[in-house]
Parts: structure tokens; sequence; C-alpha cells
């Protein structure tokens, strides 16, 4: 392979890696105190398994392209692209570099196809005061270039990723979709995308398919493919204005009444799925029970491990007719307490044949202390309650209630 710099200034280091294809794919990423020069060597890795030219576009300082360098950079790096004639020129990048690569079509509209990564809309201050990782660059950009990275080369050729319960990042995506940008949100608050993509299984690396879908001829390009291909992980029911946090809603027993059965849980065992370092009690079943015994307060009484699906379940000794099951979130950060999104309950007699009794899959947040917690009114014979996530995250609680009678 041939390495070589092709535009080093002030601002941008541009390398290009040449191997024998006909084919070009341009990364956009950027270095700075924040972190962000990480997809980098994320997509190095990744494009290795491709049979891609590569070039990549550093940007050295966190200015989101707004610098005396970047216009002639980007033509710079377009005519490149004219002189050698490649084939097909691809583009991608994450976060600022998913802007990057947005941008460049305005300079290069003869681009392939375009694949970002929780890319930013704009970089104007008040598109930096939603409280997400980039909020750090609020203030510190002096001079625009670019009101924002919106370009209208881009949209047949774009695919955006975007995470689906991060404010920042839902709002930047939501403002490109509302350009009519082709937009999949996806259900993780983690802006470091690619590395989502690739972590979030254990036996399938989802940055690997997405890639492969990106050089693949015969792949529907389009929100509507990926979310075909990444349909576990895709958010249909988005909402991204969280109305309630900690004390600024209401307290609890504004949204619910004192239910009228007896509870039923308390003193009972619980078990669940795992523990993890934060968990207050280094036992599953202590941990698992402190939801049954622990005051109701803001924060968590359990906390799980990052896992696929965990769960928590409740021993109730006998079997009873359930008739309504309230579910109390942590409700001390937002951040937190949007893991307790998608979640299923389920009942057995046994302990080893479930049955569904409750499914969400909208994204209105779960309240406790503070907040409208979940409350399932129900009338069905069980002994045992289990709260499984439908997704890989953390399962906290503060605090559940079973509420029910005797079998008669």
């Amino acid at each position: 392979m041939d390495h070589k710099t092709l535009i080093s200034n002030d601002h941008y280091e541009v390398t290009f890696t040449e191997l024998t294809s006909p084919n070009v794919t341009i990364v956009f990423s950027s270095g700075g105190a924040l972190a962000l020069a990480q997809p980098v060597e994320e997509f190095k890795k990744t494009i290795s398994h491709f049979n891609t030219s590569y070039i990549f576009v550093r940007s050295l300082h966190l200015d989101w392209y707004n610098n005396r360098d970047s216009i002639k950079t980007f033509q710079a790096l377009a005519q490149f692209c004219r002189e050698r004639q490649f084939e097909r020129v691809y583009a991608l990048g994450e976060s600022l570099g998913g802007s990057g690569a947005l941008l460049f079509a305005e300079f290069y509209p003869e681009v392939h196809r375009i694949l970002t990564f929780s890319a930013q809309y704009s970089a104007l201050p008040p598109f930096c005061k939603w409280g997400g990782p980039l909020g750090g660059v609020d203030g510190a950009i002096h001079e625009f270039i670019f009101s924002d990275y919106s370009r209208k080369e881009a949209l047949s050729k774009a695919v955006l990723l975007s995470p689906s319960q991060g404010l920042e990042d839902i709002m930047h995506a939501r403002f490109f979709k509302s350009d009519g940008f082709e937009v999949v949100f996806l259900k993780t608050r983690e802006h470091a995308l690619a590395a989502f993509l690739k972590n979030y299984s254990a036996g399938r690396n989802y940055l690997i398919e997405v890639m492969t879908a990106l050089y693949d001829e015969d792949f529907d390009y389009s929100a509507e493919g990926y979310s075909d291909l990444l349909h576990t992980m895709v958010e249909k029911y988005y909402k991204p204005y969280v109305h309630w946090i900690g004390n600024i809603a209401a307290p609890y027993e504004v949204y619910l009444e004192k239910p009228v059965y007896p509870l039923i849980s308390e003193g009972k065992k619980a078990t669940q799925s795992s523990i993890s370092g934060y968990s207050k009690i280094q036992n599953i079943e202590g941990d698992a029970t402190e939801v049954l015994t622990a005051p109701l307060g803001r924060s968590f009484s359990n906390h799980t491990d990052m896992e696929l699906t965990p769960w928590w379940q409740v021993d109730l000794e006998k079997p009873y007719t359930i008739r309504q099951i309230i579910v109390f979130n942590r409700s001390d950060q937002i951040d937190w307490s949007i893991r307790l999104l998608h979640l299923t309950i389920l009942v057995s007699e046994d302990g080893h044949a479930w049955r569904t009794l409750y499914k969400k899959v909208d994204t209105e947040p779960v309240g406790g202390q503070y907040g409208k917690p979940l409350s399932v009114e129900c009338s069905t014979v069980a002994r045992y309650v289990k709260i499984v996530l439908n997704s890989k995250n953390v399962l906290n609680l503060a605090r559940v209630e079973v509420y029910g009678e005797a079998v008669l």
C-alpha cells in the first residue's frame, strides 16, 4: 500500500492510501480536546475489510470547518478526485466528520454515496446549547464559514444514522430530516455510533454490515434499506422533547391514585440478570430485592450490568390474581432515566413458562418519584413478575410495586 500526504496546513491533514481499486472512500474526522478523533481508527480498521483506496481528512481543531483553510481544502480534495478519475467516490464520517462528508458534496457533486453517523447540523450558538457531548464548542467559534452542513447536493446521495435518545443528536438529525434527508434513528444515546454498531452484539459486527451495504450496488441505499438491515435497533417512535426530569416535574402522586388492592410484593424476594460495579449491594438477589424494600427516591435501587435484554423479577411465593403493577424509574438525570424506554412485563405461574402481559414500544419517559410512573392494570393469575429491557442497556429501577389479591 502506498501512503502519502495530499494536503497539510494549519487546520487539516489529508492523507491518501492507495490500493488496487478504482474506488476511493473519503473519511472525514476531527481532532482536539474532545477526543473526536477516535472514529479515525474505528474506520481505518473497518475499511481494511473492503477493496477501496481511502483518504482521511483530519480536522486538527474543533472549529466545525469554520476556518479560512476549509474552502480551499475541500476544493483541492475535489480536484484530486477529478484528476484521479476514480470510478466511485464514497464519503463518510462520524459527528463533525459526518458534517464534513455532507459539506464535501457541495464541492464534489459527483460523490457516489455518503454515509454519516451522528452528523451535526450546525455549529451556530443555538445548536450548541442542548446539553450534549459537544456543548464545549459553544462560544469557541468566533468566525463562521458555514451556517450549517445541510447541502442540496448531498440530498440524493446520503443516508444519516443517528441516536434517538440523546437530545442534542436527535435535534440535529431532525433538522436534517426536515430538509429532506434520509435519516435512520437508532435506539441508543451513544454519540459514538460507529463503536455502538461494532459492539452491539457479541456475535455480530453491525458496523461491517452497514459498511458492506454502503458498497453494495444491489442494496436499497435509503433510510428504508438501512431500517430493514438494522431493524432490531431502529427507533420508529422517536420523541426528543423530554418533558420531565427531577424536580421540574410534579411528584408521582399527581399522576397516580393509590391502588385499592393490597400490596403483595412487599417483603418478597427478587433476582435479576446481573450486577455491576455500581450496584449498591454486590450480590444479585440482594441488589434486586432493593427494588422492593428501599424507600422511593430519585436514584436507582438496583443496577444490572450493560448487557443485551437485562431483566429483573420478583417471586410472590404463591399465585395471586394480579391487578396492578407500578414501575418507578430513577428520576435523577434524564440521560440515565431514558434507559427505561422499551420494556416488556412478563408473568408466570411456575417461573418457566412465561407470557407477555405488557410491552412498551413508545418513547414516553417513565417517571419515578417525579413524573408519571408506568402503571399497568390487569387481571391475571401469576406467581412471578419479570421486567425485561428490549435492548442492550443497563436496567435501573427505583421501585416496583405489585398489587393483587388471593386466588379465589
